[in-house]
């Protein structure tokens, strides 16, 4: 009894207890998970949440995502730079829309191996948003760096189609390549001209060195990240993109016509007067241009499909581009089938897999450009103007029948005339037309890229990665020399061809962990990581000379194939496979005070293989760190704060390297045969061998230094953003060749690590962004200045020669002047006596010798710059873009002074030449002596300052109140004028002329030049 009651009275007083203890039930924890998305249903990354009242929470990770612990009915802050905070109570499931303040979309930003927001972000980092490619002509992601941000100049070697533009980030730091590093969805590459611009979510390009860092061996000319698009969450979507465009040639240099070629011609001795006239038909006057341009057409089409929700999502596209250049015909044209795949899936609360591939199919023909050696860009501009274009068959000159009886083979067009040769002009350029027509060569090939990769969050705040990245290619590049009459230097009798296969494979391993923890006022992120990489690249190839005869069986395009080869073709197989990797320790610690103190500390140890380095020297180690103030979180900031709403201060140091100029076992000492010995008695001989590099075994990385010092604000409710940047960059360790060997050691020298090389400049970015009632505008530019210097070189080498300009070199690497500056004569003026040219003589010897060849100019702009204007009204929207550079260079080496035949530009030798009548002259006379010294002289550098209208574009979008009764969601049709104003001085093609993106920067030797195109399109969403 005493048992059951002593029972009873403890199950009373649990009751009891029980009961009191409901008020601190209420205060129980409650785990809550949910999702921060914008009124696009965008996942928004990076945005802060926090239980009102207190300065801990946690941060939206990559898919909008946040988990927090808080009290159960607390009332939980979310906050984000650019919206308006938002407060809601905290549930165990939450969706949180969050509207927008302002339109600064741009405060997240993807650095190496995570995320930050922009407000956060410590270093210099610019980026370039989807709206930023839309709508655009641009076949190549790189074009869409042109003018959009600071510190990027895209050089434009050739607008060919197909061709692929090249990026230097914050000037030219080294003598081989200053090329970026770019990684796609987190895998390295070389090229992504396979990448529909479409496809693409953002793309950030990391300037300074502390950005770069954890990229370490290869970032030593910049980063550019490329994210490509991802799935939203919400019902599926399809859109679809097509655009037109009719294109032609811009600019066209005026070269001389009939009457101005016979003048200056006789006059300069080349031909009597009579000779030309006696061989003119006198009606005669052709304009090559007209003649070997024609508008050409480019179509894009891009069907994209997405969807998602809060376990995974998906992204797929197809891209087909046609690209039909502006040269007459079909032998430059581009034709790439490109798709994005991409998906992820949160398997479990705490695993989260996907995959991101690109793949692409192109085919390219081209035609020869940037020669003076025959290129059909430059044989339009020399080719003489009393050449007809055709002759029908029955009225063919007597010395081309001549040639046709010798069996010389003329090319007909389609009609079954034949193509103008010369009587007058000789030499490597002839008739374009039959430049572009004696030859069938193709090159085709495929590229993917991707990645399969899993994030696991064991631990809160904790998350590891592991990513597989894979990238595969294969070319496939087929000439045929048909047979040709061009001239009586320039022809070929029998087909000759070859034929090359590769096919490189690239993989990397990378396993990285990230971990944040806030506490208190304070933010504690950390990642730790390895990365290896691994490549291999192999080729075939195999060539047939004509000996004699075909060297195909056929002269037709079925037998364009070594398989088809004939007995007496002159054969040769070559072939080599190649193998390099790469194994990488990195890590990151960064450090953030309410908001209001931040910094940054990165290392990356990088170790190459022994094909690139020696093993004492493999290992290269690059650190970094960097420092934020949000001076805008102070106290005494409180009065400026309703005007501006942040101000952060930055500044950063690092260091980055190099192995682009590198080959393979450069520190090598390698062995070459040599004479032969008689160390025995008899007719016994020994083969001799010796050094024929010397060898160094203390080769090691290029290495760049960089200090970087901003400050970031945004004004008026962040209706304004500005942004300037001072960086300093001393590249040091560049790799060099052609030092002077030893005189008692003898052989070549092997590279060795002498030089640095000093860019540079300030950064400038600005933008305002606004509404009136419906009205909508935008102004967003950007402003960059770079000095550029090569600040030493081994003393043994005075200076490199780059570019060269027939038989002599016209561009440099050395001490004192920027990177492969111009070097040459500098012009006085014309002897109004003789009419010849004038020189300075700089070293007082009274004769004009190369000891007087001195600086005049180089192609490196001191200013680039970009503006962006946009507006809206009612459906309407308006964009015009421009993009410009100042205080670059062009070196003119259009006409060759060996070739006096050939036509003249006649804004540079014709008029304001010196004649017995006018000896008051800026130009030389026709047929003047010394005119090799004019060719490389001053007096061909140009001013090549340039502004380009990139963009005008006018577009509308259909009311919703018209497409609700249809299945489409979203129709906008637009008209654009692209690439169709350009102001410049320089007189020929294209200002952004260049023979090659280092070495002959500035360089016209006749590029193909960007066109400009009449474009229409719609988007179509359903």
């Amino acid at each position: 009894m005493r048992i059951n009651l002593q029972k009873k009275r403890i199950l009373a007083m649990a009751i009891l207890l029980a009961s009191c203890g409901l008020p601190s039930l209420a205060q129980e924890l409650l785990r809550v998970n949910g999702v921060v998305v914008d009124k696009d249903a965008n996942p928004m990354i990076g945005v802060t949440v926090r239980p009102e009242g207190t300065s801990t929470g946690t941060v939206t990770d990559l898919d909008g995502h946040f988990s927090i612990q808080v009290k159960r009915g607390a009332k939980l802050s979310f906050s984000y730079l650019g919206y308006r905070s938002a407060v809601a109570t905290a549930t165990s499931n939450m969706k949180v829309l969050m509207q927008e303040d302002s339109k600064v979309l741009d405060d997240v930003v993807v650095v190496g191996y995570g995320v930050q927001r922009k407000s956060s972000v410590t270093g210099a980092i610019s980026q370039v948003k989807a709206e930023d490619m839309e709508h655009r002509t641009i076949t190549d992601a790189n074009q869409a760096l042109q003018g959009k941000t600071s510190g990027v100049q895209v050089i434009t070697t050739s607008a060919a189609p197909g061709s692929t533009p090249t990026v230097r980030i914050r000037g030219y730091s080294s003598n081989v390549s200053s090329s970026p590093l770019y990684v796609v969805d987190g895998v390295r590459t070389t090229n992504i001209s396979g990448i529909d611009p479409n496809d693409i979510a953002s793309m950030e390009i990391l300037k300074d060195a502390a950005s770069a860092a954890i990229y370490g061996a290869e970032a030593g000319n910049g980063v550019v990240l490329i994210t490509t698009k991802k799935g939203t969450t919400g019902s599926g979507k399809i859109s679809y993109d097509f655009q037109y465009a009719s294109q032609s040639v811009n600019h066209v240099p005026k070269v001389l016509n009939a009457e101005e070629y016979i003048n200056y011609m006789s006059e300069a001795g080349a031909f009597t007067k009579d000779y030309l006239l006696k061989n003119w038909d006198g009606v005669t006057d052709t304009d090559w241009a007209k003649e070997a341009f024609e508008n050409g057409e480019m179509m894009k089409h891009n069907l994209a499909f997405q969807g998602g929700n809060n376990d995974g999502n998906y992204y797929l596209s197809l891209s087909y581009l046609n690209n039909d250049g502006i040269v007459k015909g079909d032998r430059d044209s581009y034709t790439r089938l490109t798709a994005t795949i991409n998906a992820e899936y949160r398997i479990k609360k705490w695993l989260k897999v996907g995959t991101t591939n690109q793949i692409e199919k192109y085919n390219t023909r081209s035609v020869s450009e940037g020669s003076e050696y025959g290129s059909v860009l430059t044989a339009v501009m020399t080719m003489d103007p009393l050449t007809p274009v055709y002759y029908s068959p029955d009225n063919l000159p007597d010395f081309l029948a001549q040639a046709q009886a010798n069996g010389r083979t003329l090319l007909r067009d389609k009609n079954g005339d034949y193509y103008g040769v010369s009587r007058f002009s000789n030499g490597e350029q002839y008739n374009p037309l039959i430049m572009s027509q004696n030859n069938a060569n193709k090159a085709s090939g495929y590229n993917v890229n991707g990645s399969i990769y899993a994030d696991f969050t064991p631990l809160k705040g904790l998350t590891l990665t592991s990513r597989f990245g894979y990238r595969l290619a294969g070319t496939r590049n087929r000439t045929v020399s048909l047979p040709f009459y061009g001239n009586a230097t320039q022809n070929r009798d029998f087909v000759d061809m070859g034929s090359t296969s590769s096919t490189s494979i690239y993989y990397q391993w990378e396993n990285f962990a990230n971990y944040m923890r806030t506490f208190g006022g304070h933010t504690l992120t950390a990642m730790l990581g390895m990365s290896y990489q691994e490549s291999s690249y192999d080729y075939v190839s195999g060539t047939l000379n004509a000996n004699g005869e075909h060297s195909v069986s056929k002269n037709d395009p079925l037998f364009y194939y070594l398989h088809y080869k004939t007995a007496s073709a002159t054969q040769v197989v070559d072939g080599e496979t190649t193998r390099g990797s790469k194994l990488s320790y990195f890590g990151r610690v960064g450090y953030n005070y309410r908001n209001r103190y931040y910094a940054q500390f990165s290392l990356r140890a990088d170790a190459a293989d022994l094909s690139k380095l020696p093993k004492n020297k493999r290992w290269g180690y690059f650190p970094a760190v960097s420092l934020g103030w949000t001076m805008s979180e102070e106290n005494f900031f409180l009065p400026l704060r309703k005007v501006i709403d942040s101000a952060k201060l930055r500044a950063s140091w690092g260091q980055n390297g190099s192995l682009s100029a590198l080959g393979n076992y450069s520190y090598g000492t390698d062995m070459a045969q040599g004479g032969i010995y008689a160390f025995a008695p008899g007719l016994v001989y020994t083969k001799a061998v010796a050094p024929s590099t010397m060898g160094n075994d203390d080769l090691k990385w290029e290495t760049s230094e960089q200090f970087d010092l901003g400050l970031d604000l945004y004004a008026f409710n962040s209706r304004l953003n500005f942004s300037v940047d001072y960086f300093n960059k001393n590249t040091k360790d560049l790799l060099i060749w052609n030092t002077t060997p030893s005189l008692e050691i003898g052989g070549a020298t092997s590279p060795i690590n002498a030089g640095k090389v000093r860019n540079r400049g300030f950064e400038f970015e600005l933008g305002w962004r606004d509404h009136i009632r419906d009205f909508q505008y935008s102004v967003r530019g950007n402003l960059s200045t770079l000095s550029n210097k090569v600040t030493y070189i081994d003393p043994s080498i005075t200076r490199l020669t780059g570019a060269k300009f027939h038989t002599y070199d016209i561009t440099f690497f050395e001490q004192g002047y920027p990177v492969y500056y111009f070097r040459g004569y500098k012009f006085k003026g014309v002897d109004p006596k003789t009419g010849d040219p004038q020189f300075y003589d700089l070293d007082g010897d009274n004769q004009i010798t190369e000891n007087d060849l001195t600086n005049i100019g180089d192609g490196i702009p001191s200013i680039t710059y970009g503006i962006t204007l946009t507006a809206a009204y009612k459906g309407f929207d308006f964009t015009l873009f421009g993009t410009g550079a100042q205080g670059n260079d062009v070196f003119c080496c259009i006409n060759r002074p060996d070739m006096l035949a050939w036509n003249k530009m006649k804004d540079y030798l014709y008029d304001d030449r010196w004649t017995p009548d006018h000896t008051n002259a800026s130009v030389p006379r026709a047929g003047a002596n010394n005119m090799d010294k004019y060719s490389v002289s001053d007096a061909m550098v140009k001013d090549g300052s340039y502004f380009k209208i990139k963009q005008i574009q006018l577009g509308y979008t259909l009311p919703k109140t018209l497409l609700n009764k249809t299945f489409i969601s979203n129709l906008r049709i637009y008209a654009s004028l692209d690439d169709f104003f350009t102001f410049t001085s320089y007189k020929g093609f294209d200002p952004e002329a260049s023979t090659s993106a280092t070495s002959g920067m500035g360089v016209d030797k006749g590029a193909y030049p960007t066109s400009k195109k009449v474009v229409v399109g719609a988007t179509i969403e359903f």
